[in-house]
């Protein structure tokens, strides 16, 4: 019977074992979301996988034990003690229903006019702004620093700010 199992990669190497896998029959599922990095001056999104180091996959442990623990950038199937423990078909489902259809997690962000917001990366980082509105069919947000003397207006991207408390 084919059961979920979460399988442990080597380090960052979740898209090798997923693909040897994935060609060997094997339902795959590793969920991404996104985050930002600044390369050469620019914010560029990155996506990341969600759970670093872990990825789920569905198989028949019996049948298929040997070719997920002995598969290209995996390190073991975690479970209890020695003996993998399936993982419940909800949670799958669960973590599934956020995603998009590319595997994305979308986070919902709950800010409102006038929340204390904290940038968390990029050339404002660590910049205290005032969040003022969504833009329309995006995921960008203005928000309006607070700088010493001056209170510019910045757009951002949803997932460069937190909510302060």
């Amino acid at each position: 019977m084919n059961l979920w199992y979460v399988i442990q990669t080597k380090p960052k190497k979740e898209e090798d074992a997923e693909s040897y896998l994935s060609t060997r029959g094997v339902e795959m599922f590793n969920p991404l979301m996104e985050t930002f990095a600044l390369r050469n001056g620019r914010m560029n999104k990155v996506l990341k996988p969600l759970f670093p180091g872990y990825l789920f996959g569905k198989f028949d442990l019996e049948q298929d034990y040997p070719l997920i623990r002995w598969a290209r950038g995996v390190k073991r199937i975690l479970g209890f003690g020695s003996y993998p423990t399936p993982i419940s078909e909800e949670i799958i489902e669960i973590i599934k229903e956020k995603t998009d259809t590319q595997g994305i997690v979308k986070v919902r962000h709950h800010f409102e006019p006038n929340d204390v917001v904290r940038i968390k990366t990029g050339p404002f980082k660590d910049f205290l702004g005032i969040f003022e509105r969504w833009l329309p069919d995006s995921e960008r947000v203005k928000i309006l620093l607070n700088m010493i003397g001056y209170q510019p207006t910045v757009e951002i991207h949803c997932l460069m700010i937190e909510k302060v408390a």
